[in-house]
C-alpha cells in the first residue's frame, strides 16, 4: 500500500494539543487508510472540520508538516465525535472492502481467529460465520446480519474495532 495523498479534518487545533509545548497551529486529520495523524499547519492557515486536505509529497496548501500519531484518547469530545462519524462514512462507503475481508479473515493462531476480535464475535458466532462462508461468501453487512441472526450490527462492530486498533493496545491490527 502506498503513502496516503489526502485526508479529512477532524479538528483544527488554533494553539495545537493541548499536552504539547509546540504551540503552532495544527490539526486532527484522518487518513483513507484510517491513520489518525497530527498535522502541523502553515501560517495563517485555518481549517475547517470536514475538509479533505492534501498530504501527499507535491505542493499542500493548508499542511505545513504531518507531526506523527495520535491516539483517539488524545482528541478533545468534538475530535472524538468527528471521529466516529467519519470512521462510520468510511466503513459504510467501502462495504465491499470490509465485507471481503470479513470473507478471508484467518486464524491468528491455533487458538485465536482474527474474526474473534470483532467486538461481539465469540468463539461460536465465529464458528456460525466460518460455515456461512465456506457455503456462499457474504456480499453485504446485512446479509451477514441476517445469515448469522446478529442482535448486533456487523457495520458497527467493525467501526468499533477500528477505533480499538486506532488505540494501538493490541498488537493484531485487522482493519487499519
Amino acid at each position: 500500500m502506498g503513502k496516503d495523498e489526502y485526508a479529512y479534518v477532524l479538528e483544527y487545533l488554533p494553539y495545537g494539543i493541548v499536552d504539547s509545548k509546540d504551540r503552532h497551529s495544527s490539526a486532527v486529520i484522518l487518513t483513507d487508510s484510517l491513520s489518525l495523524l497530527i498535522a502541523a499547519l502553515k501560517k495563517n492557515v485555518t481549517v475547517e472540520a470536514g475538509k479533505r486536505v492534501y498530504i501527499g509529497e507535491n505542493k499542500r496548501d493548508e499542511i505545513h508538516h504531518i507531526i506523527g500519531r495520535i491516539t483517539p484518547s488524545k482528541l478533545t469530545e468534538t475530535g472524538l465525535d468527528s471521529l466516529k462519524e467519519f470512521v462510520h462514512k468510511i466503513v459504510q462507503e467501502n462495504e465491499k472492502k470490509y465485507v471481503g475481508t470479513i470473507n478471508t479473515l484467518g486464524s491468528i493462531n491455533v487458538r485465536l481467529h482474527a474474526l474473534e476480535l470483532i467486538p461481539g464475535m465469540g468463539k461460536k458466532l465465529t464458528q456460525k460465520l466460518l460455515e456461512e462462508r465456506k457455503k456462499k461468501p457474504f456480499e453485504s453487512y446485512v446479509e451477514i446480519d441476517e445469515r448469522l441472526q446478529l442482535s448486533s450490527n456487523i457495520m458497527r462492530s467493525i467501526e468499533g474495532r477500528i477505533l480499538e486498533e486506532m488505540e494501538n493496545k493490541d498488537k493484531y491490527k485487522i482493519f487499519t
